[in-house]
């Protein structure tokens, strides 16, 4: 199935990497499409919030770490948008739709 995504998530960025957002040894099917640069940043984050990514047989764990790690990505998805929505207001602002649209 081809990809939707027009680049990455948070820049736009077209070079992209498929980023395992919950860890690719828990949530291996969810990838999110990160340039190289918001690559490098999710993963800096998730070690500096201490979570651990590697394998553990234990599954509430992993669950556990698949969630911490999701919500670092979530973070940065938030941050994307408050940046995009703080700037649209110093111009004349599209719609919501429209800036949303942009990044989907």
């Amino acid at each position: 199935m081809k990809s939707r995504v027009g680049g990455c998530v948070i820049c736009g960025k077209k070079r992209i990497e498929r980023n395992h957002a919950g860890g690719k040894n828990f949530v291996a099917w969810f990838t999110m499409p990160f340039c190289p640069k918001h690559h490098t940043q999710f993963h800096a984050l998730v070690s500096a919030a201490g979570i651990n990514l590697e394998y553990t047989p234990d599954p509430v764990d992993r669950l556990i770490r698949a969630l911490k790690a999701l919500l670092v990505c979530a973070f940065m998805l938030l941050e994307a948008m408050e940046e995009l929505n703080s700037r649209s207001k110093r111009t004349d602002p599209p719609k919501v739709e429209e800036r949303i649209s942009e990044h989907v």
